[in-house]
């Protein structure tokens, strides 16, 4: 009798937490579809005005070379795609793990997929972030056309990415031995039940 209290105890407590997770998982999926859709608007609003040449005025003559050329066109148009589409895509990977998570989908195959996914997406914005200074470095466009911000080697930011990306993979790792574990211990759990 005693031994049944504290487990039913315990069964309440994780039925809690599991109404909790749904319930943070469900403002959560709200928040990541609202940054979602900042995100296309922004990526088309950051297309047309890359497209027309409206982020470098003229402020004075001295920085009358700083209007954009069709290559600065081209470039702010495809550094622009890369990040917003690694972007979004961790953004909607993140959707659909609330998703599950606010549905009581915790522990499940999909669920781990995603964790993976987002890992993997957070070592590429490392690369990304690390690789288009660095390709402008190398093809050497430190001419007066090209800010002089996009060339600056945001070393810190790609290491926190490195260093999140990582703990994202041992997580999803962990999630899904912990996935496995649990399937075995249901099947002899089932088992045992019959040998009953």
């Amino acid at each position: 009798m005693n031994a049944s209290a504290p487990s039913l105890d315990r069964e309440v407590e994780v039925q809690s937490e599991i109404q909790k997770v749904r319930r943070f998982s469900h403002y959560a999926r709200v928040v990541c579809s609202v940054i979602f859709g900042f995100g296309v608007v922004g990526i088309i609003f950051t297309m047309l005005a890359a497209t027309f040449g409206l982020f470098f005025p003229k402020i004075h003559a001295a920085t009358a070379a700083l209007e954009m050329t069709p290559q600065l066109k081209m470039l702010t148009t495809l550094v622009s795609s890369v990040t917003a589409g690694v972007m979004l895509a961790g953004v909607y990977q993140l959707y659909r793990l609330f998703g599950n998570l606010s549905a009581g989908a915790i522990y499940t195959p999909e669920n781990v997929r995603r964790v993976r996914y987002l890992g993997i997406l957070t070592l590429l914005w490392a690369v990304v972030a690390i690789a288009i200074p660095s390709a402008l470095f190398v093809l050497d466009f430190q001419d007066a056309s090209l800010p002089q911000s996009l060339l600056v080697f945001p070393w810190v930011e790609s290491l926190n990415s490195v260093v999140s990306g990582g703990l994202l993979l041992l997580v999803s790792w962990i999630m899904d031995v912990g996935l496995h574990t649990k399937d075995h211990a249901d099947a002899l759990q089932r088992d045992a039940d019959l040998v009953i």
